[in-house]
């Protein structure tokens, strides 16, 4: 066990003087998002939805799908045909695994910003991507989830204050994340925070994980190197999680009660969710269960 304890520090030390490394090194321009998605072609549909719709600038979109059953593959399917000409579609079925199909998913990105979404987002407000691409991310997190409209936080059933000290420009708002409380002090999130590319390459090489759950995880322990990072967000979130289900089973988290099987039978009827609904919404926190109102696709 000693001899176990031993080779993961030095595996963190080689991977943490890496990242630093990465700090004062060239960045190439422009911005990317990773979508992890499984059993849930419907709410993908809602996400990409309104991230086109609120999408300004240039972004290249991949989303690393999982369907369990064929009923699920055959909706995955027809979001390829949907959406084939402006998103890269990667299974983790044909690529061996999550891990592996995260790593042909970066391999595939020469674009100097990351940032991932998982299917149960929705984006509220537009998203100027070419000037985020120019964001300074050395000492800087940038989140799309955060903003002063945030007042709960959902996974703890808890009221959030925000930031002691929170500094406000015309564009964006500021904070210190190791001086922040709950969502306000999570920088590792795979909810909208944007990264290096080549830091993310770093942590897909490194780390261990099977899956998006387990890759945020995992991700916590790297968080001493970036305990000296602020945040930057909008004034306002720009998205939220729609934690309407669960189709993971690492970890037992809050979730309503709408099943991703009978959303599955409502997109097989010609429905989908009504994306529009969420247009301007000013959510309180990141996570908000919200009931989903389904029109004709």
């Amino acid at each position: 066990m000693y001899g176990i304890d031993i080779f993961f520090k030095f595996r963190y030390a080689l991977l943490s003087k890496r990242i630093y490394k990465i700090r004062n090194s060239f960045s190439a321009p422009g911005i990317a998002t990773i979508i992890f998605s499984k059993d849930r072609a419907i709410q993908l549909c809602a996400l990409l939805e309104t991230f086109f719709l609120n999408k300004k600038g240039d972004c290249k979109v991949v989303v690393i799908y999982k369907a369990s059953t064929n009923k699920h593959k055959f909706a995955y399917d027809e979001l390829v045909n949907i959406y084939g000409g402006n998103v890269d579609f990667i299974s983790e079925t044909e690529h061996g695994g999550f891990k592996a199909s995260l790593k042909v998913a970066i391999g595939c990105i020469s674009l100097g910003k990351i940032f991932f979404l998982v299917d149960d987002i929705v984006f509220t407000e537009p998203v100027d991507f070419d000037l985020l691409s120019q964001i300074d991310l050395r000492n800087h997190i940038f989140s799309l989830r955060m903003g002063r409209n945030l007042s709960y936080s959902y996974v703890v059933s808890s009221e959030q204050e925000l930031p002691r000290e929170i500094k406000r420009s015309d564009n964006f708002i500021e904070w210190a994340w190791v001086d922040g409380d709950l969502d306000w002090g999570y920088p590792l999130s795979v909810d909208g925070h944007i990264f290096f590319t080549s830091e993310v390459a770093l942590w897909a090489k490194y780390l261990n994980f099977n899956s998006p759950n387990s890759f945020e995880t995992t991700l916590q322990q790297l968080k001493f190197v970036y305990k000296s990072k602020h945040g930057l967000a909008y004034q306002k979130s720009r998205l939220f999680n729609v934690p309407a289900n669960r189709v993971q089973i690492e970890i037992d988290n809050l979730h309503g009660t709408m099943h991703q099987d009978t959303l599955l039978e409502k997109w097989y009827l010609g429905f989908k969710i009504n994306s529009s609904c969420f247009h301007k919404m000013v959510n309180y926190s990141v996570h908000q269960d919200v009931k989903f109102d389904l029109i004709e696709r």
